[in-house]
């Protein structure tokens, strides 16, 4: 039997010391805080960049972590000798619309763009699935050589300024 003259106390070794959570100096020190989970490492943000001695009509998304989330447009002026780009986030693609191989247009809304060339039945089936990232015309100063396969000609922009 029990001591009168100590207060009833549980099994230590079934339930711990509950005694301890009613005792002002355990609440002194913070409880320790967890370690913060190590920052996922995304190091194609942007998307690869421009390959200068093999033309890539378009780049794709590797592996399916992470859904694209902006699609890149890319066309160089040859009077100004630079690059220029566009980058529309693909909920804000209305539509796709196709004439056979050679011509692609991408509505998003108050801005379109109609891609002309060779083999864009297979870009606009990747569109589609939403994992193209850079979409990039073909530019003589940069690729002399003129690759096979497909080709982009023409990023235009029928209602820019």
């Amino acid at each position: 039997m029990s001591d009168p003259r100590k207060p009833w106390e549980p099994d230590k070794r079934k339930l711990g010391n509950w005694a301890a959570m009613f005792d002002p100096k355990a609440h002194d020190t913070p409880p320790p805080t967890p370690s913060a989970p190590a920052a996922e490492v995304f190091d194609d943000a942007d998307g690869p960049a421009i390959d200068a001695s093999e033309y890539k009509p378009w780049y794709l998304q590797r592996g399916g972590g992470r859904g694209v989330m902006m699609l890149a447009l890319r066309w160089f002026d040859v009077k100004a000798g630079l690059w220029h780009g566009a980058a529309m986030a693909y909920p804000y693609l209305y539509a796709v619309d196709m004439i056979g191989d050679r011509m692609v247009s991408l509505d998003f809304g108050t801005r379109q763009f109609v891609l002309e060339g060779h083999g864009l039945d297979v870009l606009a089936g990747y569109l589609l699935q939403g994992s193209v990232l850079k979409i990039i015309e073909y530019a003589a100063p940069v690729w002399p050589t003129r690759a096979s396969g497909p080709i982009v000609t023409a990023i235009r922009r029928p209602n820019a300024e």
